[in-house]
Parts: C-alpha cells; sequence; structure tokens
C-alpha cells in the first residue's frame, strides 16, 4: 500500500510540473499456454496455464524530458514491470524493476545512469537487442517458445548502479560503453559484488540493421564452486544482424561465450548451475501475411564445462530448437498471437559417456494492448 501511494505522489508531482513533457505508456499482455515436458526429467503430461507476459512484458512506466537549449536534453524513465494475471510486481519488493534511469544528452552523445538494462539485453532503454530488432520472437517469455535468450548467456537483462555512454550518430554508426559496479544497496563494498562492462557498436542503415556487442562479468572476488582458486570473468561476443527484403525480412544472430552460465528454459532445460564455453545461434524469417506477419525460425547451441568442472559434473551440452508464430493487428495498439515452439537439450556426462536428453514443446496465444 506504501508504495502504491509513493507511486501515485510521483505520478502526480511529475504530470502537474510539465504536463508536456511527461508521458504515461505500457503493455498489457495476457494469453494461454499449453506445454508438455517430456525427456529424462521431465513428467510428460500437458499443463494449461494462464500467463502474462508471453509475447511482451507488462508493464506500466512514466518518462520526461526538459529541453535546455542549445541541443541539450535531460529526461528520465521509471518503468515497473507487473504479472497482469495477478496484478503483482515481478519482483517483489523493486517498484521500478525494468529501469529507473537519468539521462543528458547533446552534440557529445547521450549518457545514461541508474538501473539500467544491459546492452546486451531486451529490457530498458539502454538495450540493444530489445524492440524485436534481432529476433521478432524476442527473449524467451514463454516455456518453449523460445527467441534467442535459448541460445545465448546472460540471465539478468538490468543492472544497478550503471552508466552508459552512447556516441553521436555518425552516418549511421553508433558506438556504445556501459559499467556497473554491481552494488544494489546501502552498506555494501565495491569489491564485494559482482561487475560489468560492455562496449558495442551498431551500423544502421535503410534496410539494413548490423551490431555487435562484447560483455563480460567481472566475479573475480568469489570463491570457485570446483577448486581453491577464484571465479573466472564470464565473457561473451556477438553478432546481430537484419536485413528487411520487403518481402520478408532475415534475423541472425552468433554468440561465443566463456566461463558463462546456460539460461534455463522452461524450468526443464538447464545447465545444472556449471560454467560453460560454447558458442550459440538462431536464425529467423518474417514475412506479411494477410493483416498481420508470419514468423518461424531456430536456434542452435554447443557448449562444454570449463575446465577443472568435477566429473560428476562435466557435460558436453547441445540444444536446438525451432519455433513458429502469427501475429494479427487489430488497431495500431492491439495485437492478438499464436505460437507453436519445440526445444530439446543433449546433456553427455563426458566420464561415461551417458546422455541425457529433454525436450519441451508449446502451444502459446494471446493479446497485446499497448497504451
Amino acid at each position: 500500500m506504501k508504495k502504491a501511494l509513493m507511486a501515485a505522489a510521483l505520478f502526480a508531482a511529475v504530470t502537474s510540473a510539465s504536463a508536456t513533457t511527461v508521458s504515461v505508456y505500457g503493455v498489457m499482455d495476457m494469453g494461454v499456454s499449453v506445454s508438455k515436458k517430456s525427456g529424462a526429467t521431465g513428467d510428460n503430461r500437458w499443463d494449461l496455464q494462464m500467463k502474462s507476459g508471453m509475447r511482451n512484458s507488462s508493464r506500466f512506466g512514466l518518462k520526461g524530458v526538459e529541453d535546455l537549449g542549445n541541443n541539450y536534453k535531460v529526461g528520465f524513465i521509471l518503468e515497473s514491470q507487473f504479472q497482469g494475471d495477478s496484478g503483482a510486481l515481478q519482483t517483489s519488493g523493486i517498484l521500478w524493476e525494468r529501469e529507473s534511469s537519468l539521462w543528458v544528452s547533446g552534440d557529445f552523445g547521450k549518457v545514461t545512469a541508474g538501473r539500467v538494462g544491459y546492452l546486451k539485453g531486451v529490457v530498458g532503454s539502454t538495450a540493444l537487442l530489445n524492440s524485436y530488432r534481432v529476433n521478432p520472437f524476442g527473449s524467451q517469455m514463454s516455456n518453449f517458445v523460445t527467441g534467442f535468450k535459448a541460445y545465448t548467456t546472460g540471465t539478468s537483462w538490468y543492472c544497478n548502479n550503471g552508466i552508459v555512454y552512447e556516441t553521436p550518430n555518425m552516418a549511421g554508426l553508433k558506438g556504445y560503453l556501459q559499467y556497473s559496479n554491481g552494488v544494489s544497496s546501502e552498506g555494501e563494498k565495491y569489491h564485494d559484488k559482482d561487475r560489468y562492462a560492455a562496449a558495442a557498436v551498431r551500423y544502421m542503415s535503410g534496410p539494413l540493421l548490423l551490431q555487435m556487442i562484447a560483455d563480460t562479468t567481472m566475479r573475480g572476488h568469489q570463491e570457485a564452486q570446483f577448486s581453491g582458486d577464484k571465479y573466472r570473468d564470464a565473457m561473451s561476443l556477438g553478432v546481430q544482424a537484419a536485413y528487411d527484403f520487403q518481402f520478408v525480412k532475415v534475423f541472425g544472430m552468433v554468440e561465443g561465450f566463456k566461463d558463462s552460465a546456460l539460461n534455463t528454459i522452461g524450468q526443464h532445460l538447464s545447465g545444472d548451475g556449471q560454467l560453460y564455453d560454447g558458442v550459440g545461434a538462431t536464425l529467423v524469417a518474417q514475412w506479411p501475411v494477410g493483416n498481420g506477419k508470419m514468423k518461424v525460425g531456430g536456434g542452435f547451441l554447443k557448449a562444454s564445462t570449463v575446465d577443472g568442472t568435477p566429473a560428476d559434473k562435466d557435460y558436453d551440452v547441445t540444444r536446438f530448437g525451432v519455433s513458429v508464430g502469427y501475429d494479427y493487428v487489430l488497431s495500431k495498439r492491439t495485437q492478438l498471437y499464436a505460437n507453436y515452439g519445440f526445444a530439446q537439450q543433449n546433456q553427455e556426462k563426458t566420464s561415461d559417456d551417458t546422455v541425457k536428453r529433454n525436450r519441451g514443446m508449446e502451444f502459446t496465444a494471446g493479446m497485446v494492448h499497448y497504451f
């Protein structure tokens, strides 16, 4: 109740201060999922659920901007994510989970600070994988209708105490730098937390999008789980591209990674908490059909646990999947969607060559409304 009153007071304050520069926006996404887990650890039963955020995360936000003159501007974004089927915050205790940032822009470029999205993420104004620019299935937001998250690393989409610099647009080319010291509350110390850094370059011109993102999570302060040494820093390097041929738009991405955790898919396909070296890729095509768009795509990941992993946890993992879907446009703000997805993971234990195979499939259908 206290948080709701605080949010209402903040909304009243900003709207009364300058109604022309502050806007309210959001998304409501509700749908139905029918899925089945099978294989070595699956129950092989169909599961019916009403779910929120299978295509777009349900959210509510405030954003504003002030023109300071001489091409300088200052603005803010406050964005909360919630579960449309229950009304609860996505993460208890965090009101502005998706973003809480202040930014300044000018001839020098743009600087954003606060709780911000990772460059290699889908959430927030600083994310470079958002807005379905590199994969129209987005990140993995349902169980097995898998976007790129199933075949890349990075378990979180936002960081506290982050700062991002964006260069001016140079004939379609932009550069980005990001850093977070990982501190999330008073009393925590810089050297006790994971720290994050990333750099990216993006080129956009007409129908072409091409970008490259490198990032690292610096966690050397942690004791390694498999030796007396320290954890090695996670690293990844990814290239994403899209080209619109008018009759069809093609999206592709590939990522190499080291000392990284695999994302868990549908609470069924996982890396058992180990760190891996490997590579993943996705390829998707989207084209207009009637009053909407058809899309079909797939992904592949190949990874092995890092050197030093105990024999009983030493795995070679192969993951692959396909998804097909259709988005029907009812109006400028409202769409219907329907998807089918299948994903499988083969996890081979190198000590005895035994293979654990897990599979999942899912049908989803729902409606998303933007306001």
